[in-house]
């Protein structure tokens, strides 16, 4: 029984040994961050452009501009030149939608208050109307 009380005590002692003698590890040594510093410039003064007056031009009804008014086209019928821009300006309080029957152009919603244009690059007679109102119809007709 001597033998085992020996033995014992001499782990107990290796394991208390052990326990004692392993190192705590060290913390980590990290490098010093360095402080950034900011370095004052001067920042040129740059003058705020003025503003400019810019002229306000109206645009006048002429024989390019077709009013919608009252579910009709005015003027009905058109002429003008190859390369000429078409407006249609939209004084009715509800929509319309120009819809040609030739020369493949694409139908265009107009709103009230609002205008599309559409130009006409061949010579030809362009009959559209209304998809909303059928009976509203107009011709433009394009000649060299």
């Amino acid at each position: 029984m001597q033998k085992w009380f020996v033995l014992l005590v001499l782990v107990t002692l290796f394991v208390l040994a052990g326990g004692c003698t392993s190192e705590v590890p060290s913390e980590q040594q990290s490098a010093p961050v360095p402080t950034p510093t900011l370095k004052q410039t001067a920042v040129p003064h740059t003058p705020v452009p003025t503003a400019t007056a810019i002229p306000v031009t109206t645009l006048k009804v002429s024989q390019e501009t077709v009013m919608i008014s009252d579910n009709t086209f005015s003027p009905a019928e058109l002429t003008v030149k190859t390369g000429s821009q078409v407006r249609w300006v939209n004084g009715d309080d509800h929509p319309h939608r120009v819809n040609f029957a030739t020369g493949g152009f694409t139908a265009f919603l107009i709103g009230p208050s609002q205008s599309s244009s559409q130009q006409f690059d061949r010579p030809g007679v362009y009959d559209y109307s209304c998809m909303i109102y059928p009976t509203m119809h107009g011709t433009v007709t394009v000649v060299g």
